[in-house]
């Protein structure tokens, strides 16, 4: 019996502590090039794929249409009877949390009874609202799904552990039919401005809302680190596009039905064997100080454009510069 040709689903994927890829020869006119001609030299290959990327919006965070609870090895959507007895049981407490984060979040969730409605009408918000910011660049661009372009700026790491590319999306500019002219600004920045999402600002991928190298030596050091973030326009237009969002009610904050999770809040108490968060965080309205924040104090940061979160494994290199854990 002949064996089924090879098939993969995504460009690329993580296995492990793997992140793999599945790609052809670059393509030549409108076939595959030949070893020939795809090979460039000795460290050099042109590929090409018709398998499926994903992607994840780098600098923000939306509220999720499913995931997974702590024993279920699928994503359950979000407002699943699943979750509802999740957050009502109380079984969500079952994790070595700091009494401090616990009492914040037990002030938050309160019976658990609005949480996963509360998440799931916003999740579908901020998904129309994405899907209405791309369909108006499609209708402005003259472009229709088979002709429409996206262009993609990656921060410093290029995937993350499910296999998506860490970007920053816009549509191509070059694709758009004179006189029209997309809007400059990523969906990133535009869904910040939305109040549709959270900001979420990780070290090191800042750019290109910071143009700098992120180790860079003056980058680093409290006083170089302050100057580059003062410094970065499209960082502090960003933070203030949330705050403008914040102070207008809008979207994840709106008064009455903002949001009561956020979505990294959600992914930490209910991923399997999580232990809390595990992310520092530096105040980015507490210019000047060296300080660095537990992640289980990152709640004592009021205004979430205010949160830089920086992964573990960076913190010895801020504290060889000067830097502080509070």
């Amino acid at each position: 019996m002949a064996s089924q040709p090879f098939k993969p689903t995504k460009a690329l994927e993580v296995s492990g502590i793997f992140k793999k890829g599945h790609f052809k020869f670059g393509m030549r006119s409108n076939a595959h090039g030949s070893p020939g001609q795809e090979v460039h030299d000795g460290d050099t290959v042109g590929l090409n794929t018709t398998a499926n990327f994903s992607s994840r919006f780098l600098g923000i965070d939306a509220p999720e249409i499913s995931f997974t609870i702590r024993t279920e090895s699928t994503f359950v959507p979000i407002g699943d009877a699943k979750w509802v007895a999740f957050w009502t049981s109380g079984e969500w407490k079952n994790m070595p949390l700091q009494p401090e984060l616990l009492d914040h979040l037990v002030a938050r969730i309160g019976d658990g009874s609005q949480v996963a409605a509360n998440h799931r009408v916003l999740a579908d918000a901020a998904r129309n609202e994405l899907i209405r910011l791309i369909e108006g660049d499609m209708q402005a661009s003259g472009k229709d799904k088979e002709a429409f372009w996206f262009f993609l700026a990656f921060g410093y790491e290029f995937l993350d552990q499910y296999g998506r590319m860490l970007c920053y999306l816009h549509p191509e500019r070059a694709n758009f039919t004179p006189p029209a002219a997309p809007d400059p600004r990523s969906y990133n920045e535009r869904m910040l401005q939305s109040g549709a999402v959270a900001p979420y600002f990780i070290f090191p991928n800042l750019q290109p809302f910071l143009a700098e190298q992120p180790f860079d030596a003056q980058n680093l050091t409290p006083a170089g680190f302050w100057k580059t973030i003062n410094d970065a326009s499209k960082l502090q237009d960003a933070r203030q596009r949330v705050a403008d969002a914040r102070n207008a009610g809008q979207g994840i904050f709106a008064p009455q039905n903002g949001l009561i999770l956020l979505p990294y809040e959600i992914r930490f108490i209910a991923r399997k064997g999580s232990k809390g968060p595990d992310r520092y965080v530096i105040n980015l309205g507490n210019s000047g100080s060296n300080q660095i924040v537990k992640p289980e104090l990152y709640f004592t940061i009021g205004n979430l454009e205010d949160r830089l979160f920086i992964p573990k494994e960076f913190v010895p290199l801020f504290l060889l510069n000067g830097w502080v854990v509070a």
